[in-house]
């Protein structure tokens, strides 16, 4: 059986916050839309990149999200080159989880090259069997939904930390794990939702979720739909 658990990155496995927010922060400042105030551009990892050119300037035309992107990316690789480090814990949770036979898998708004690069940087690429970007849909469901049918999975589970994830988990019926570490709000996780307070607590969840699920279930592929 193909067990698949496909993190998110940023505020999961990526403390994206040690680069990402001086280089939005000066980006906007070029783009005459600063000061921002750190707290509103954490509030912001996890959405794909168009939206935030729309929320930080006011405009969703082409030419203004490729001003925006050129002027975040000028900052952004030499910074997260120098500065990128992952949450305490998840080069052992990666290791203790493929030691287990999951498979593993990267799930997040971003490019696949752009995820390669920041996986390298980390030092935690080779946990991972699959790496999924943001499809040509722009929304992280069908991001999921690929994912699964290019692993081939009989179960799975989302794990992240913003309502992005759980919205993806749910369109595709599938398990999630909150983590409660990263960068989401209290009110993005449901009553039902098991919650993670550190990366180390993930394997014990996961065990938990495999344990619960009836195992027809596990071979019904509700994502699979004709």
């Amino acid at each position: 059986m193909t067990k698949l658990v496909a993190f998110d990155l940023d505020g999961t496995l990526n403390m994206t916050h040690t680069y990402a927010v001086a280089a939005y922060q000066e980006a906007l400042k070029e783009l005459g839309a600063g000061p921002v105030a750190e707290s509103v551009i954490r509030s912001r990892f996890g959405a794909p990149f168009r939206d935030d050119s729309l929320f930080f300037l006011g405009d969703d035309s082409e030419e203004t999200f490729r001003r925006f992107y050129r002027a975040v990316e000028r900052h952004w690789t030499s910074l997260m080159r120098e500065r990128a480090q992952t949450y305490p814990g998840v080069p052992e949770m990666l290791g203790e989880l493929k030691e287990q036979g999951y498979v593993l898998a990267v799930c997040s708004n971003a490019k696949e090259d752009e995820l390669e690069d920041v996986l390298g940087v980390l030092s935690i690429r080779e946990y991972f069997d699959y790496i999924q970007g943001l499809t040509t849909r722009q929304y992280k469901a069908d991001s999921l939904g690929v994912l699964m049918e290019r692993a081939g999975a009989d179960w799975c589970c989302m794990v992240g930390d913003r309502f992005y994830d759980r919205e993806a988990a749910k369109a595709n019926e599938t398990a999630f794990i909150g983590c409660r570490y990263g960068y989401g709000g209290s009110d993005e996780f449901g009553d039902g939702d098991l919650l993670a307070e550190d990366s180390g607590e993930i394997p014990r969840l996961l065990k938990r979720l495999v344990s619960s699920t009836p195992w027809r279930k596990l071979w019904l592929k509700p994502w699979r739909r004709p």
